[in-house]
């Protein structure tokens, strides 16, 4: 689904006040992750930190290029055909999903609607649509 200028926004801002926050949306969401799909967690043999500080710069690039998507594709795609050598499934992308909504949803606090909620997903489903290209791809 394409997102509508006022789903941009409603990201830019919300991800906004996670950083001025200086909220660790990567550490929120490695937790929820790690409860939700426990045999994910060997996937990751990187230290946790690292691992970390990568999640957290792809979540600001995905904000940064929100409004020139086509620019962030190739990159995306990169990211996909590299999470095929880590061992990751297609079907993986729905608990990881789950889990990022579920921490900007702590995250947010009483700010998180379902506005909110439904800009981020749909995306969520955009990047992961991209990543599972390079994940399916050469």
């Amino acid at each position: 689904m394409t997102l509508t200028n006022n789903d941009k926004a409603l990201i830019e801002s919300t991800y906004a006040h996670l950083i001025i926050n200086e909220l660790n949306l990567a550490k929120c969401f490695y937790r929820n992750l790690f409860e939700m799909a426990p045999l994910i967690k060997p996937m990751f043999k990187k230290d946790t930190a690292l691992v970390e500080v990568h999640f957290n710069e792809l979540i600001h690039t995905a904000v940064k290029y929100i409004k020139n998507f086509e620019e962030l594709k190739p990159e995306l795609y990169d990211l996909g055909k590299k999470h095929r050598g880590f061992g990751v499934k297609v079907g993986q992308f729905k608990v990881v999903k789950a889990a990022l909504l579920l921490s900007i949803e702590y995250e947010l606090k009483g700010q998180f609607n379902n506005d909110i909620k439904v800009a981020w997903s749909n995306y969520i489903d955009q990047i992961s649509a991209v990543m599972i290209e390079g994940l399916n791809g050469d």
